[in-house]
């Protein structure tokens, strides 16, 4: 789908559990571009660690050296382009880039439900952590770029609630979306 030089880089943001890495899987297959997690990052950074995702979100609070290596990962992927990529800043850092920032969000209750359910925990357990996580990332945030989630949704141009969307549903009104953008944008 990408025509002649120009480059697409579409940007997902939000918090845990909206469908944000979900979408950007299935917009990137469906508009043969790469794609980039940001929490995959985390993770595998993690996991290289040996440490929780949870112990990794503290030792994050004591310096900025893992947001801005992750971020910093986010910013290069995306200046290379032809990329959807997903992450709670994404959106605030590719702004200048991005063709298409989206925002997803959701009830707390929704998003806690679903990470339970995907990541096989009792629900009380998913809430423990996920709270926690967030908490920490929304501190450092504060913190390291002096951002707030409502910073990320005001450059974006889709916010969208996923609560009562299905995934089909959801990857519907994105795509629809990117096909409009990408059709003005290359005439």
């Amino acid at each position: 789908m990408n025509e002649g030089n120009k480059s697409i880089v579409i940007a997902v943001s939000g918090l845990h559990g909206v469908g944000k890495t979900v979408q950007a899987k299935r917009l990137a297959e469906a508009f043969g571009l790469r794609h980039v997690s940001g929490g995959a990052i985390f993770r595998s950074l993690a996991q290289e660690k040996g440490i929780s995702l949870i112990e990794l979100s503290k030792n994050a609070e004591l310096s900025d050296e893992i947001d801005r290596l992750i971020d910093g990962r986010v910013i290069e992927e995306g200046i290379k382009g032809n990329v959807v990529i997903d992450s709670m800043l994404c959106a605030w850092f590719l702004k200048d880039i991005a063709l298409v920032r989206i925002f997803l969000f959701a009830p707390d209750n929704v998003r806690i439900e679903r990470i339970a359910k995907r990541d096989r925990k009792s629900f009380d357990d998913a809430y423990k952590e996920t709270m926690a996580r967030e908490a920490s990332e929304i501190n450092r945030f504060k913190k390291y770029y002096g951002l707030s989630l409502s910073d990320v949704k005001d450059v974006c141009h889709i916010v969208l609630s996923t609560e009562d969307l299905n995934e089909d549903e959801i990857f519907l009104i994105l795509k629809s979306y990117i096909q409009f953008k990408l059709k003005n944008t290359l005439v």
